[in-house]
Parts: C-alpha cells; structure tokens; sequence
C-alpha cells in the first residue's frame, strides 16, 4: 500500500500541468458552490433577522386571544406569574422587550393620515434593532418622558417638524377612547417605506396610559441566545403560565406566510444546486476523461511490464482521492477570502432589484453568510462527486487492451 500512494503521489507531479488542469476543476467547482450557497444562506438569514429583530422576536409571550384577534382588548396584564415564568429560564433568554401597539389616526391642523403606534422602552428597543441609529434628528425619549419619536415619512406627510405636536386618536382598552397630543421630540429615518410612513413610537408607560391600559402588553418579545432553542423553550414558559389566559408562540408561528414561502424557495434553491453539482460533475468528468486519454500508452506499458490491473486501478483510485482533496481545500481557501468581503461589505443593489427586495420587506442589499456548514458540506459534496468521476479511469484500466494502448 505505501508503494501505491508514493507512485500515485510521483504521478500527480511528474505532469504538474496535467494536475493543475483536474485541479482546477474541481477548485472552480468548490468556488462557485460556495458563493452560490453563501449568497442564498445570507439573503435567507437576512430575511429571519429581519422578521425577528424587527417585528417578531424569537418568542413572544401573548393573550390567549391575541393572535387570532390582534385588538387592544386581548392586551396581557404583565403580571408577576408572566415574570417569574419568563425569569426561570434566564440562562436561555438573552433580554426581553415589553411592547404595546395599535393603529391610530395621526393628525396636524387638517391633515391627517394612520399610523402604528408603538410603546417601547428604549433602551432595548434599540438592543432589538438598533433604533437609535435610525435617529436623525432630535433626540430618543427616556422611559418617562412624554413626547414621540415619528417616522421621517410621518413627519413629511403631516408637515411635522421637531417641536411640532402631532395628534393622536384611537382605541383603547375595552372601548375606551384613546386620545392624546404629543411634542414631537424626534425623527427616525428607516430604510423601508412602510415603516418611515406608519411607525410613531411613545414610551412604554406613556403609551399604556394613552390606550388606557396600564400594565399591560400586547405581546413580551423574548430574544434568545440561541435561535435554535426557540420551540423547546416556547413550549415550556407556555407550561409555566395559566394557559387559559397566556400562550407563547416562536417567530415561526406567528409568520407561518413568510415559513412558507422560505420552504418553497429553498426547494428551488436545492433544483438549482443540484443542476450546479451536475454541470460541475461534467466539467471535472470532461477533464478526467482528456487526461486519462493521455495517459492510455502509460497504462499499457505499465501493464505490459508486470503491474496488475487491481494496483494500477488503486493508483489511479488514489491520484483521484489526492487531487480532490487538494482541490476542495483549495476551492475552500480561494472561496473564503470573496465571501468573507461580501460579508463584512454586502452589495447594495440598485433600481428594480432594489425596490423587489423592499416589496419583501427587506433592506436593498445582498448579504453573504460564512456559516461553517456551507464551507463543510459543499466541499464534501464535490469532492465526493470527484471521487465518483474517478471511478472512470479505474472502469477503463480494467477494461484496457494493453497492446494497443502501448502502440499509441
């Protein structure tokens, strides 16, 4: 066996030119597996950071009611029991964001427009999403102050300006009216229209107040360290509570549209990456099949000399497992440079590709993941594909007719 691998090591470099060539193949093929994958994984993952850090969270402790009928009157009382259930499981939950919201009608002397109106703590709101980077002017409000923070789009459409009062009724809490003014105190730039047009956000208390709901939320967003813990935990804080009045549910419940719609795009996802393995198959199959043709009179002298068909097969064989192996792990170390960049410097895209990322909601931009999964699996996915077009050269020692392919 030492025999086999020291000639089959000799080989690879006794042609370098040869070697460079099936290298490359399989290299190019890694390559584009990896950015293809690091391209869908990171425009996945965007798609679920963005639902999680900007409307759901991970879990989210609710009213019983609340999610088939989402109205103030199905708002929680955020009661001691809510508390020392969420509490028991500390060690899993990163921090919690308390919120209550409803629609509204915002109004500025005749104008007038709806908007959401949100009641946040601050300071992890902007653990959430980083909100205060959206700030553009003014200032962000302190639990107990009592002015509002308004979209850029709010503030264009009712020609508000810091200092302004805008004005704001709705519903609250079991009928009551809901109805109050507010300085405007600052104003938020989001990179998606509908939030610049619709989002006003008041402290958490002063909102409370406003809704004529005290101590109560419409929803305790929880943020884990873990995102792949969130059914499990979902399932026992909903076994710590008085389930008649409180339910959990994970980010994957309460936007089972978009659960689909990334089921249905990573079915497309692996029809496209399949094709990819083929034609990345072929390509190293047409490069074998060209140096294997090369090397037919080297076969038959070999042969004709005294080595057996079964150690010549198991050099070729292992001339095949080197120079996938050497082009996997070079496929990966050229791979993870470009998708390292993309990944600290996405690409902004423009125009209509643009406005289709925020039809989905999404910022405009194409971002790559470096999960060690992609790296893992499409280097063993190649290199097991290479080493099954290796099997060509083995087939045709067994099948060579040795005294003409000594002639050619």
């Amino acid at each position: 066996m030492k025999m086999l691998l020291t000639l089959a090591w000799r080989n690879l470099w006794r042609k370098k030119r040869r070697t460079f060539i099936t290298v490359s193949s399989v290299l190019f093929a890694v390559v584009l597996a990896i950015v293809l994958m690091s391209m869908v994984n990171g425009m996945k993952q965007q798609m679920v950071d963005s639902i999680i850090s900007n409307t759901t969270g991970h879990i989210q402790v609710q009213d019983v009611l609340y999610h088939d009928e989402p109205t103030m009157d199905h708002a929680m009382e955020y009661s001691e029991e809510v508390r020392q259930a969420v509490s028991r499981y500390g060690e899993h939950i990163d921090y919690s964001v308390p919120r209550i919201e409803g629609f509204c009608l915002a109004s500025k002397e005749v104008s007038s427009r709806g908007v959401y109106l949100m009641g946040i703590l601050p300071e992890k709101e902007d653990r959430m999403n980083n909100l205060s980077d959206r700030l553009r002017e003014g200032k962000m409000f302190g639990p107990d102050d009592q002015f509002a923070v308004i979209g850029r789009g709010v503030a264009t459409q009712l020609n508000l300006a810091l200092g302004d009062t805008i004005v704001l009724l709705g519903q609250g809490f079991q009928g009551m009216m809901a109805a109050g003014k507010y300085p405007v105190g600052g104003i938020l730039e989001f990179p998606l229209p509908e939030q610049n047009n619709t989002l006003v956000y008041l402290p958490l208390k002063e909102a409370q107040h406003f809704f004529a709901a005290p101590n109560r939320l419409n929803s305790l967003i929880l943020m884990l360290y873990d995102q792949r813990m969130a059914e499990e935990l979902s399932e026992k804080i909903r076994n710590e509570l008085d389930q008649e009045w409180y339910t959990t549910r994970t980010w994957l419940e309460l936007m089972p549209d978009k659960v689909a719609a990334f089921e249905a795009r990573d079915a497309q996802v692996r029809i496209f990456a399949w094709v990819l393995y083929v034609v990345a198959g072929f390509g190293i199959f047409g490069t074998v099949i060209t140096m294997m043709h090369e090397r037919l009179r080297e076969f038959g002298i070999l042969l004709s000399i005294g080595l057996k068909r079964a150690q010549l097969a198991g050099i070729c064989l292992l001339e095949t497992i080197f120079i996938s192996f050497i082009g996997v792990m070079a496929g990966v170390a050229v791979g993870f440079p470009i998708v390292y960049r993309f990944y600290l410097h996405p690409i902004h895209l423009p125009d209509e590709l643009g406005e289709a990322m925020i039809d989905y909601g999404l910022e405009p931009m194409m971002t790559f993941s470096i999960a060690s999964d992609i790296f893992i699996y499409q280097g063993l996915t190649i290199f097991f594909i290479a080493l099954v077009v290796g099997l060509y050269p083995v087939r045709k020692v067994f099948r060579l007719d040795v005294i003409s392919a000594a002639r050619k």
